[in-house]
């Protein structure tokens, strides 16, 4: 009889935090970008009306949110991968971690419940009191909101599980 083969190796911790942040990164990269980008020109009435997100307060909110995401999470991934090749970890780094992952994780889920709430009831609010010739730009105008919120929330739920893993660390950090 032949001996089974043999399992692969497991997944390293330090490559599941390198890869939740780079993953993080990602989601608050694409997220400026869609949300940056949001505009529309809306035709009512023979009028013309350009609406661009920072007319929208919540999404100035999530703006800012994902900016200071990105920021954060461009220097820890900078630590991540600074660890990873050396192997060695300043000691500092188990405390910016450990409170670090906990704000901006708060930031970015608050970010992401603004763009959420707004995004429903403007577009409501928007369809029902203004006659708009096509509801096509407005579904358009929103539907970038809700894509930017939803990848907020992704950036989030890495940012969370990187909370739970610097949770972990601290206790287990040499002293």
């Amino acid at each position: 009889m032949a001996p089974p083969p043999p399992s692969p190796p497991p997944i390293s911790l330090k490559v599941v935090i390198l890869l939740l942040r780079v993953l993080t990164a990602v989601f608050l990269v694409i997220t400026v970008i869609i949300l940056s980008t949001n505009s529309v020109t809306i035709e009512s009435q023979g009028n013309s009306l350009k609406f661009h997100f920072k007319d929208v307060y919540a999404y100035r909110y999530m703006l800012s949110a994902a900016v200071i995401g990105l920021v954060y999470a461009v220097i820890q991934l900078f630590f991540t991968i600074s660890q990873f090749a050396t192997g060695i970890k300043n000691p500092l780094n188990y405390q910016v971690d450990f409170y670090g992952d906990k704000v901006i994780s708060y930031l970015v889920a608050t970010g992401s419940a603004a763009g959420f709430g707004v995004s429903k009831d403007l577009k409501d609010v928007f369809i029902a009191l203004v006659a708009l010739d096509s509801t096509d730009p407005v579904d358009k105008f929103f539907s970038r909101g809700y894509a930017s919120a939803s990848l907020l929330l992704f950036a989030f739920i890495c940012l969370a599980v990187l909370s739970v893993f610097s949770s972990y660390a601290i206790t287990k950090r040499p002293i």
